[in-house]
């Protein structure tokens, strides 16, 4: 199997516009080299360039830049008989748009639908909003077509699939960077446990989390890109595990990882900036003994937030999910599933949960990661930083450094 046809086997987990992405980063700028499949492959490369001007600007002055990438695309569209979208590219096309109408009618359907103490607020933010959005015809079937841009991706796939065995295509550097961070955690769990890693990391006599401002400080507010080393403490723990809840966890095979590491180390604060203060922590292992309580937070905010609509709908492997982590200040847990699809792997309840995407393959796997690269953990959520001195912007972790480093 090609790169390219690995990239494109995740189509039914990955949306159209994250493979193009990835696509776009390993895709070469020369387009000869994939022989019968040059054609598609330049048609990639013309087409990354109409999206991103379309980004920066609209559809209308991406269409008039790339008029034969318009049209080609329009094309394929028409091949798939997506009729009522090649009408509405045609129509920017021809500098001459005619929005369908269907977005400004789903918005009033949620008025129509919204609960009467609702419908007043609803309906006033949408009046706003189309003031704006629908001044024109442009601006309206320019949202139209921004919302309708998947399938035109996917049709664009569909043509690439075609040629897959020929393009010239390999992983970008992001995934390269990934692959290697997830080869390092195996080879580092073959030859340690997963307990052993974290009890390393308690003993580390000094502990430093490397930080930068973010990307944004650093291009905009003359923010240097020079890693600060930031003095950090880890802290545990200070309970034993409960018999009690050793033997609960015990009935549940896809809870062993997480028992060998709870049965000696119950709880600890982890990259304290404070060693008295545990909320300083960019990462907290819950001890045991507040299980519950977390996971009854975890169960009320899914339920009033992403199954707000028919809170029955929360599946009953996430009422049973073990929170064991947190990240102080964030809402998010740290949880495993001991049951169901995803029994033995970690999420981030309010993230992954309602996407049914675990981040973790297992709980070993989280605990050297957090121990290998903290970063990764740490940097969830942007809840974790550190103010620079004297500055106004914050640093973010970056990486790590042991005392025996």
């Amino acid at each position: 199997m090609t790169p390219l046809m690995e990239l494109l086997s995740q189509r039914e987990s990955v949306s159209a516009s994250e493979l193009l992405v990835q696509l776009n980063e390993g895709l070469p700028r020369v387009s000869s080299p994939s022989g019968t499949g040059a054609a598609t492959h330049q048609l990639l490369l013309d087409f990354f360039k109409l999206d991103a001007r379309a980004s920066a600007s609209s559809f209308g002055d991406a269409f008039k830049r790339y008029p034969q990438t318009a049209q080609t695309l329009l094309n394929l569209c028409q091949d798939h008989g997506l009729v009522e979208l090649c009408a509405l590219m045609q129509s920017v096309i021809d500098a001459k748009p005619h929005p369908s109408g269907f977005f400004k009618e789903s918005l009033q359907t949620q008025v129509d639908e919204a609960k009467p103490a609702l419908a007043k607020g609803i309906a006033a933010f949408i009046q706003g909003f189309s003031s704006v959005a629908f001044a024109n015809p442009d601006s309206e079937a320019d949202i139209e077509l921004s919302l309708a841009w998947s399938a035109v991706e996917d049709c664009l796939l569909d043509q690439v699939a075609a040629h897959a065995d020929v393009i010239v295509f390999d992983w970008g550097p992001a995934v390269r960077a990934q692959r290697q961070r997830e080869q390092t955690v195996r080879k580092a769990l073959a030859g340690r446990s997963a307990l052993q890693m974290l009890q390393s990391l308690l003993n580390d006599t000094a502990p430093q989390v490397i930080a930068q401002p973010c990307d944004y400080d650093m291009d905009h507010a003359g923010a240097p890109r020079q890693p600060v080393h930031i003095a950090v403490h880890h802290v545990g723990p200070h309970q034993a595990l409960p018999a009690a809840q050793a033997t609960s966890l015990a009935r549940y095979p896809d809870a062993a990882q997480l028992l060998a590491v709870y049965q000696t180390l119950n709880g600890a604060a982890l990259f304290c900036t404070d060693a008295h203060d545990l909320w300083s922590a960019g990462f907290v292992f819950l001890p045991a003994q507040q299980w519950e309580t977390a996971s009854a937070e975890v169960v009320n905010w899914l339920s009033s937030v992403d199954f707000q609509d028919d809170p029955n709908a929360l599946p009953d492997w996430v009422r049973s999910a073990i929170a064991f982590g947190k990240i102080p200040g964030d809402a998010s847990y740290w949880i495993l599933p001991v049951e169901g699809p995803y029994a033995g792997k970690v999420m981030l309840s309010n993230d992954d949960v309602s996407a049914e995407e675990p981040r973790y393959a297992s709980f070993d796997t989280f605990v050297a990661t957090l121990c290998l690269q903290p970063e990764l953990v740490l940097g969830c959520g942007g809840y974790v930083s550190y103010p620079a001195s004297h500055q106004d912007y914050n640093l973010y972790p970056v990486g790590y450094r042991g005392g025996d480093a």
